[in-house]
């Protein structure tokens, strides 16, 4: 099996799903099409990993809700378990970064400033979410073995990621500020 079909095991063993809403959630940190979740579900089926029930559509076919078997919520308790590897990272905008140099200043900054907008609504739409999952919780999480846990410490990552990007993109933005006045090497937050 490959990670894809481990994923969408692990999001049926928080509740039953369609293919479709499965694609919905997945898509939160893990771009994925119809095209690939329905021949994986297909698969899972047919090699006893899930099970699906039909469910009535006025005017639509048919929906197929997924859930997993037991030798399904197996094969993800074992992937689990397994050590994973660093994930691979393929960010245009961090290839553009490192190009900078080229444009002039005032477009650099132009192009840092974007980036920054773009870090911003992922937060908000983040937050939204935060929000969203507390309603359903009725506002109360006090365990970890709670099915809202692992889209909770997701979202609090992610919501992490967004607001260091919005930093990040804050501190670049001042470097332009700074540039021919000190030595640059000394303003990381690292040195």
């Amino acid at each position: 099996m490959n990670t894809l079909s481990y994923g969408l095991l692990g999001f049926l063993s928080n509740e039953s799903m369609s293919g479709y809403d499965l694609m919905l959630k997945m898509n939160l940190f893990w771009h994925t099409r119809h095209s690939h979740i329905y021949p994986l579900l297909a698969k899972l089926e047919e090699d006893g990993y899930v099970e699906f029930t039909l469910v009535k559509q006025n005017g639509k076919p048919d929906k197929k809700v997924y859930t997993p078997t037991k030798l399904g919520i197996q094969a993800v308790k074992e992937w689990l378990e397994k050590v994973t590897p660093e994930p691979v990272n393929k960010d245009e905008m961090m290839l553009k970064t490192y190009c900078l140099h080229i444009l002039g200043k005032d477009q650099a900054k132009k192009s840092i400033k974007e980036r920054e907008e773009m870090y911003h609504n992922k937060f908000i739409s983040l937050q939204k979410r935060m929000e969203d999952l507390k309603k359903q919780a009725d506002g109360i999480l006090n365990t970890t073995n709670s099915s809202y846990f692992g889209r909770f410490i997701i979202l609090n990552k992610l919501l992490s990621d967004a607001k260091s990007g919005i930093e990040w993109c804050q501190w670049v933005y001042g470097l332009y500020d700074t540039d021919n006045i000190i030595n640059i090497f000394e303003q990381s937050p690292f040195h």
